[in-house]
């Protein structure tokens, strides 16, 4: 029995089922009745008639409590209800407001008759066609998302451990708005002397944004021939090394013609054995500073020209001295445009008082605390925008 082609009638009035069945059969199509409302609605969910043709009056409930428990017991398969009656006591407004389709008089009119079936016949393979496509696109979209989480690890897996090296201790705060993040970031030391870090949000979030972030961090891998080893040993001084960096990213990205993505970042690179840093800020959010002996934490930087927005942006560079204890967080601008359910952005002061109230606590626990900060301000696991954070503390050990 095919769906497309079975008609069920029900009632216990013979001869308006014979003239039903008569003209349905005439129309193509195969059909089956039921006296009861109990027995119609096991056909219906049994061979999945998507037809039915119901009197007003029905053995064991009444023709609209059949209709409900069609409408209601049967929420996967559309079926095309039709009231009909004989003796007229049906009432159209009412039968259409519990949820039938179309109602038809006894005694038929064939061409009345015929012209409703037919208008049946193209609504029910609309539906068809409407559940096939979402069925597909459930299975389309099941499949994007196993990819997606394949992409979140991948990306997961880009960030750098949390580790004690080279006069340096780091930890770091990582929530994609998404599975995956548009924001990327990355530290690793070149040579003996030099610790290379930056952090980097890519206009937008997801997919493209994420894909962006990959390339980029493909481009500052910590080999010797990656970009960071190379602008180190080619340039004269720290600060030419930055802004090298820095250039060779605009160039290649903003004449990328295929990708009208641009980026901002924070670079920059400690000279482990006097604890100077020199970094660059690309429209990325100020890092700040904690002075530790001090108990004061400064904002570094005032702005800068995003990456990849226009040929001939210039890129000047920041410099602070740290102390044995000093720290740098870094982080990106969905930390501090992250709304609370009032509409109030967390906000650049919040985050300095944070840093400064937290300042004897052991960086091991700070990328916790940020997280929990944040997760609580925001009021849901679920954020609108990428946030991430960097802290790195310089320990002043060789």
């Amino acid at each position: 029995m095919s769906e497309d082609s079975s008609a069920l009638v029900v009632g216990n009035n013979q001869e308006s089922r014979a003239a039903l069945l008569r003209l349905l059969e005439g129309a193509g199509y195969n059909t089956i009745t039921a006296d009861c409302g109990t027995q119609a609605l096991d056909i219906v969910k049994r061979f999945g008639v998507t037809l039915v043709l119901c009197d007003w009056k029905v053995q064991d409930m009444s023709g609209a409590d059949f209709c409900a428990s069609v409408r209601n017991d049967l929420e996967e398969l559309y079926v095309y209800f039709i009231f009909y009656d004989g003796n007229t006591e049906m009432n159209p407004v009412k039968a259409m407001d519990i949820g039938a389709d179309d109602f038809v008089a006894m005694p038929l009119e064939q061409q009345v008759f015929d012209a409703k079936i037919k208008s049946a016949a193209r609504i029910i393979s609309l539906q068809k066609k409407l559940t096939d496509r979402n069925d597909f696109l459930e299975f389309a979209y099941a499949n994007v998302t196993t990819d997606l989480k394949i992409a979140a690890k991948v990306q997961e897996d880009l960030l750098p451990t949390q580790f004690r090296l080279a006069g340096l201790d780091t930890n770091w705060m990582f929530k994609p708005a998404s599975f995956v993040a548009g924001d990327m970031f990355d530290y690793f030391p070149v040579g003996n002397d030099h610790f290379v870090f930056y952090i980097l949000d890519v206009e937008g979030h997801g997919i493209a944004s994420a894909l962006t972030s990959f390339a980029i961090n493909n481009q500052l891998n910590p080999s010797s021939h990656g970009l960071c080893a190379k602008s180190i040993n080619e340039s004269s001084s720290t600060a030419e090394a930055v802004i090298s960096t820095l250039d060779s990213l605009n160039r290649q990205f903003e004449s990328n013609l295929n990708s009208s993505r641009y980026f901002t970042m924070i670079y920059g690179i400690i000279e482990i054995p006097t604890g100077e840093v020199t970094l660059c800020q690309a429209g990325h959010p100020s890092p700040v500073h904690l002075q530790r002996k001090a108990e004061k934490a400064v904002s570094l930087g005032d702005g800068g020209m995003p990456v990849g927005l226009i040929k001939e942006a210039e890129y000047s560079t920041v410099s602070c001295s740290m102390n044995v204890g000093d720290r740098l967080f870094i982080y990106s601008d969905g930390m501090l445009e992250c709304e609370n359910k009032s509409g109030e952005f967390y906000g650049t002061e919040r985050l300095v008082n944070r840093i400064q109230e937290w300042h004897d606590l052991p960086i091991d626990e700070l990328g916790d605390l940020f997280d929990g900060e944040i997760t609580q301000w925001n009021g849901s696991s679920n954020f609108h925008d990428d946030v991430s954070m960097v802290i790195l503390e310089y320990t002043g050990k060789r």
